[in-house]
């Protein structure tokens, strides 16, 4: 049994909905006003970095003997937020001097799949961390690197 005093936690909706809310404005503001392409680039890459910074954390986290929730709760919602703000951080006119390759404006689709199945991911582990399931949570982490592999196998310049 756990010392930690239980934390009431928002429904999952909620938190997806101001997740929603907050990433179409901030990317989506620097896009639309008169900023220059690197800070949309910017912005996005920060995005990616904070996944990415998140990975190792979240596996040592899940795959250690007792599972901090708290800990795993912040690291997927913080990769969740960044995952809705990718969503809108590849606008039109923003792949000059982006290592993102041009088939991402050229040929949506499978890239726009690619980053809803990311974001599913995350979604997926956010309701396993209010449940306490590890096999959810373990399955969106798997979702959320294979769709990261796929994308940057496709969409992203090696230089």
């Amino acid at each position: 049994m756990s010392t930690q005093p239980t934390i009431k936690r928002l429904p999952l909706r909620i938190k997806i909905a101001f997740a929603m809310v907050l990433g179409s404005v901030s990317v989506a503001a620097i896009a639309n006003s008169e900023e220059s392409n690197k800070q949309v680039i910017e912005a996005r890459q920060q995005n990616f970095k904070m996944i990415e910074q998140n990975m190792k954390p979240l596996n040592s986290t899940l795959n250690a003997g007792l599972i901090d929730w708290s800990q795993v709760n912040i690291l997927a919602a913080t990769s969740y937020q960044a995952a809705i703000e990718l969503q809108s951080a590849f606008p039109k006119g923003s792949d000059a001097g982006s290592r993102a390759k041009s088939s991402i404006w050229s040929k949506p689709a499978k890239f726009n799949a690619l980053m809803s199945q990311m974001e599913q991911g995350y979604a997926d582990m956010l309701e396993g961390v209010e449940r306490e399931d590890t096999a959810l949570v373990k399955r969106g982490l798997k979702q959320v690197n294979g769709t990261c592999k796929g994308c940057h196998r496709q969409y992203r310049s090696a230089w």
